[in-house]
């Protein structure tokens, strides 16, 4: 199925969805913008996603997955705010999307993280002697994860970490990043290749990836802490995923 040219248009952007119709549960999020991109998904055959695989499993069962509008007639802003705003209600881990989606920032929050964001007090990174990595999670980060879930996505799966970092143990602290603000702080026991350890996430990555063990600190000094650059804006991402402090 396809939409017409005058559907399309009449569309404009618009947030979609993707229903198992052997449950009704949906299990993917999307936005468009009139094009049929709600239906090229339908398309991903052989992928290797959790998208993919539950089409596959629905298509097994002798059933297609059905497509839905949830609104249409958006503007590209406000689009991917409600597609933001759906993930976030429905939960991550209950999708097969990858990531939460655009505006995260002013996403579904605790009242915790919400305090933690805005009443805690901003500390300059160049005033943290104590030698962390942050892993910037806030792509996939979600307030609805379980502690379980929260730990496995800070210490999984971390392309390129030397060898030096691996095995000298002098990075012994993790701070999940989302937005700036520390929102766990783990011990670094130990380092494995990725996929080697108990998890609640599957690895299908390629090598040369890596994973740690540790344990939860939730009264270290540095959890709950909102960490700015020298202009005292919140800390950016990295291309990696994660950077050193103090800077290797």
């Amino acid at each position: 199925m396809r939409f017409s040219k005058l559907a399309k248009e009449s569309l404009g952007c618009y947030v979609y969805c993707l229903i198992d119709p052997i449950d009704d549960e949906i299990f993917y999020i999307g936005k468009a913008s009139k094009n049929n991109r709600a239906f090229d998904h339908l398309k991903e055959i052989g992928k290797e996603t959790a998208k993919a695989g539950r089409i596959s499993d629905i298509r097994a069962a002798g059933e297609e997955p059905r497509v839905e509008i949830l609104r249409y007639g958006l503007d590209e802003s406000t689009a991917f705010e409600v597609e933001a705003a759906i993930i976030d209600t429905i939960g991550l881990e209950n999708l097969t999307n990858e990531v939460r989606g655009h505006g995260i920032k002013k996403g579904r929050s605790t009242i915790e993280e919400i305090e933690r964001l805005f009443s805690s007090e901003p500390l300059y990174i160049g005033d943290i002697e104590e030698k962390c990595i942050l892993f910037y999670i806030h792509k996939t980060y979600s307030p609805t994860l379980s502690e379980t879930e929260l730990y496995d996505m800070t210490r999984q799966f971390w392309h390129m970490v030397s060898r030096e970092t691996r095995e000298s143990g002098e990075y012994k602290t993790a701070l999940a990043i989302v937005d700036g603000v520390v929102v766990r702080v783990y011990s670094i026991e130990a380092w494995f290749p990725a996929g080697s350890t108990l998890s609640s996430r599957n690895f299908g990555g390629k090598p040369d990836k890596w994973e740690f063990v540790g344990q939860g600190l939730n009264k270290h000094e540095l959890y709950g802490r909102r960490l700015v650059d020298s202009n005292n804006q919140p800390i950016m991402s990295m291309q990696k995923g994660y950077s050193y402090l103090p800077t290797k």
